[in-house]
């Protein structure tokens, strides 16, 4: 699994579509339809969505890397700034952090992505 991270808008899917040789048809962007695909765009969004619905994202991506070990998953960094005062939208930035650090012990290599330029930090 390859874990790609950086800020809104900086390039992280432009990056692993040339990187990758992805095309649109290779990435999902929820974890409903990530089970095939090469990669799962957003892990962010899917995380937020996971919650509304009352699952576990911790147990989703924990199924969706064990049917798909060699997956490319992407994720906004989402926890710097100021501290919402919506309670979801606190606990939706403290799961994804959590989630990510765990990916990231698992991940074959991480991908911090910064205006389009990628830094390898494992």
């Amino acid at each position: 699994m390859i874990l790609i991270i950086g800020g809104r808008a900086q390039g992280k899917l432009d990056w692993a579509k040339s990187r990758f040789s992805l095309t649109d048809s290779d990435i999902a962007r929820d974890f409903t339809g990530a089970a095939g695909a090469k990669a799962l765009y957003g892990l962010h969004d899917a995380v937020a969505a996971s919650l509304r619905a009352g699952r576990s994202p911790e147990d989703e991506v924990n199924a969706l890397v064990s049917a798909n070990p060699d997956i490319i998953i992407i994720c906004d960094e989402i926890g710097g700034g100021v501290v919402p005062i919506d309670p979801f939208e606190r606990e939706w930035r403290e799961r994804v952090g959590r989630i990510c650090c765990e990916l990231a012990k698992k991940a074959e290599r991480v991908e911090r992505v910064l205006c389009g330029i990628a830094m390898r930090l494992k």
